[in-house]
């Protein structure tokens, strides 16, 4: 800031100079009585040079001291914003439309961000400092009137030049919604989903689709410039017209022999500087500036207040549970802003030290169930005890590291190979003995062999020296993840479809592997393949949001129900052949 003002103060020093050389250079040249000496004249020239070159160079010192600060600006700002949204342990608040169009306020539209804001300012007051300094010399040198005159105007237009300007911005403000759905389609199509939008051939139809949306929230916006056009074209008139004006007077002074040469070369620089010292857009930039400091400070408030947290309480200790059991307890749930329960009066319990299977049709309820079981969301009806203890009084952060878990959207890090394993607890990430203990133990010890890094290569080929891998080395890699936590002390393992890219022997030989290197752990195994769970301690069906059966593989099919119906489909289908992989794993 105190560069830009000192810009402002050069500036009318420069004006001022200006003025004394021009008014001297008559009266040098024709040595007339009384004129100013060429000595004098010579320092008076070398100190317009002087203050004219600090001034050229002020503005690169600032765009530099601007770019640094701006960096650590954006920085701040976004921290301030992801923080809030990444502390809390449950992810309703990731789906709150009031929370994410207050997140897409935060962040700023249109440029007119926190940074932005804070950047114009130094220029705002500079500004200021202009018109305040150009003013009085209008004001010394020629007439307080006209420089009043010119103020006032000046004031005015900024004022209602900056509600134009204003009232366009607050249309774009208030279209979070429409502009979130246009930037979704763009990320789909540059990185979210680009092979299937290939495969189906929809790269014209997602560009229409973006343009339609984009334009469908930009449209108002064009409205209300439309609307603001003609009253920008009469405010420009209006501050032509009165700088005009006073120069007229400042020219009508120097004819009648009322104003010296120097003050007429004076003046009128500082009427014109009075002019371009209106700056509406950088008022308003300022302003949204704030309004999203606003919106940035009031983020963490607004996600506590619509999504509060339970207290945690230290009179359990969460890195020993579960020691007996968890529990659901008559559970229900339904996602927020919708009207159907995934889960009705629930019941369901999982031993530690035991191996249960969980499955059912599609939609059953299977995942929302492990989301509830990490605290992802809280049971709208009924609750969930660990060793007795309701979820919702543990440390909902200690007990999720007690959580191993392997879903079907697994993430995959376009990070080193390291990196990818140890996420399951980062805080043993020096461990090597582990890494190289889970690397055998999951299969991936020979596949970070071929790697042209091993351990530190990159899993993306878009970075350099980066490779992609096959979708089964991705799930051994995430079943490594999983491994890695077990062995640094998480009491939970959930293996989600855990190899659903293996073929049914492969997946069938992991996952009992895999038990019986965390059987000191409780384990909840889902998926649609029969012959990964018919080994498991205990299988339990999942039908219409409740728990309809429960019992080992054996019991199961003798009870011939849903279970029993569901094996015998998927053995016909498998079963091609009496030497098929797939019928030796169903045998097996």
């Amino acid at each position: 800031m105190g560069l830009a003002v000192l810009g402002s103060v050069l500036g009318m020093a420069v004006t001022l100079l200006t003025g004394q050389v021009v008014g001297a250079v008559p009266g040098v040249i024709d040595a007339a009585p009384g004129a100013m000496s060429l000595g004098t004249f010579s320092w008076l020239l070398g100190a317009l040079l002087t203050v004219f070159i600090m001034q050229s160079l002020t503005p690169a010192i600032h765009q530099v001291a601007s770019q640094i600060l701006n960096a650590a600006l954006v920085r701040e700002i976004g921290t301030d914003i992801t923080e809030p949204l990444l502390r809390p342990q449950r992810v309703a608040h990731l789906e709150d439309t009031e929370v994410l169009d207050m997140q897409e306020r935060a962040k700023g539209k249109g440029g007119f961000h926190l940074a932005e804001g804070l950047g114009n300012l130094p220029w705002l007051m500079a500004s200021r400092v202009t018109l305040v300094g150009s003013a009085v010399i209008v004001g010394v040198m020629f007439s307080w009137p006209v420089a009043a005159m010119l103020v006032a105007v000046t004031l005015l237009l900024e004022w209602y030049g900056g509600r134009l300007i204003a009232r366009e911005i607050d249309v774009w403000w208030g279209n979070t919604e429409e502009q979130r759905r246009a930037d979704y389609l763009f990320n789909l199509g540059m990185r979210d989903a680009p092979k299937e939008l290939r495969v189906f051939g929809l790269h014209g139809w997602l560009v229409d689709r973006y343009v339609r949306e984009w334009t469908a929230g930009f449209r108002p916006v064009w409205e209300r410039r439309r609307r603001n056009l003609k009253w920008s074209v009469m405010t420009g008139g209006l501050h032509l017209a009165a700088n005009g004006f006073a120069i007229l007077l400042v020219g009508r002074a120097a004819l009648n022999g009322d104003l010296p040469l120097t003050e007429v070369a004076t003046t009128v620089p500082a009427i014109l500087s009075i002019g371009v010292a209106m700056n509406g857009y950088g008022v308003v930039q300022v302003k949204r500036g704030l309004s999203a400091y606003r919106a940035m400070k009031d983020l963490p408030g607004t996600i506590a207040e619509r999504h509060p947290e339970s207290a945690a309480t230290t009179r359990h200790r969460v890195e020993t549970m579960p020691a007996r059991d968890v529990r659901f307890e008559n559970v229900s749930f339904r996602y927020p802003g919708s009207d159907v329960d995934v889960l009705r009066n629930l019941d369901l319990t999982i031993r530690a030290h035991e191996a249960l299977a969980l499955v059912g049709v599609n939609g059953a309820g299977k995942s929302t169930l492990v989301k509830l079981l990490g605290g992802a969301y809280r049971p709208t009806e009924g609750r969930i005890t660990v060793d007795g203890v309701d979820l919702a009084e543990l440390d909902l952060t200690a007990w999720q590291r007690r959580i191993a878990a392997i879903v079907q959207d697994f993430l995959r890090f376009p990070l080193s190979v390291t990196d990818n394993v140890v996420f399951g607890a980062v805080e043993r990430a020096d461990d090597e003995i582990s890494l190289a203990k889970v690397a055998r133990e999951s299969g991936i010890d020979e596949v970070v062999r071929g790697l042209p890094a091993g351990w530190d290569t990159v899993l993306d080929k878009t970075f350099d020296g980066g490779v992609d891998l096959s979708g089964g080395e991705w799930q051994r890699i995430a079943l490594a993840r999983a491994l890695f936590a077990v062995h640094a002390g998480a009491g939970v393992l959930v293996l989600d479809e855990p190899a659903a890219a293996l073929d049914v022997r492969a997946e069938a030989e992991l996952v009992e592997r895999y038990l019986e290197l965390t059987s000191g752990v409780a384990s909840l195994i889902i998926s649609h393949r029969f012959s990964v769970v018919r080994n498991a301690n205990r299988i339990c069906v999942l039908a219409d949001g409740r728990i309809v059966e429960d019992g080992t593989h054996e019991e199961l099919l003798d009870q011939d129900g849903m279970y029993a119906g569901m094996f015998r489909l998927q053995a016909e289908r498998y079963v091609t052949s009496p030497e098929s992989p797939e019928s030796e794993a169903l045998d097996a």
